[in-house]
């Protein structure tokens, strides 16, 4: 009687469990991830330090921006019109002097893998999937800008001149080394100065 009592209750905290398991949230990662959108961030940052705009400090100008990557192209104007802004440049629509044509032509990051050992699996015979067993593993993410500024006179849009190209590259490399052993290389916290920041 006691048996049948305690396993009718093992049976229920079991399920109980198991029912836990299966309707608990999970958190869904953001498309892209947040190390690939840190990677974009910085090298477009460091793209831009190798532009020279203090010859438009003050001036008027007006931004146009292109980018082979169509999701990026809004936040990647923003925060060039932004970074311009910082730098004293007046960035508006009405009676600009100057038209800064913006031409990211790469705008984005990669991703490459070496890896040593054994794969994970997939067993027809138990339907479960064996574990990746890592002798050496080097996954490689890199983020890289290439950006140009063409500068037209805004009321006869004649050209003028080109700034650039600038460009920008990131890093973040996870190794993994005989299983246990992992660690990250990355240059991605390594943040340009603000303007009027040393």
């Amino acid at each position: 009687m006691v048996a049948r009592a305690l396993t009718r209750g093992l049976v229920i905290v079991a399920l109980t469990t198991l029912g836990g398991c299966a309707t608990s949230s999970q958190l869904i990662p953001t498309q892209p991830s947040a190390v690939t959108q840190q990677l974009v961030v910085r090298s477009l940052e460091r793209a831009l330090l190798q532009l020279d705009v203090s010859r438009f400090a003050g001036r008027k100008v007006s931004v146009e921006m292109t980018t082979q990557s169509y999701g990026a192209q809004s936040f990647a104007k923003e925060f060039v019109t932004t970074w311009l802004e910082a730098r004293g440049v007046r960035v508006t629509l009405e009676s600009p002097d100057l038209t800064l044509k913006v031409m990211a032509s790469v705008l984005g990051s990669d991703r490459g893998e070496t890896f040593f050992g054994i794969p994970q699996l997939q067993s027809t015979l138990i339907g479960v999937p064996t574990p990746e067993v890592s002798l050496f593993k080097w996954v490689r993410n890199r983020g890289l800008t290439e950006m140009s500024f063409f500068v037209f006179d805004a009321r006869s849009n004649t050209y003028l001149e080109t700034v650039g190209p600038g460009i920008g590259r990131s890093k973040q490399d996870d190794v993994t080394i005989l299983i246990v052993i992992n660690f990250t290389v990355t240059d991605v916290e390594d943040r340009p100065p603000a303007p009027g920041h040393h």
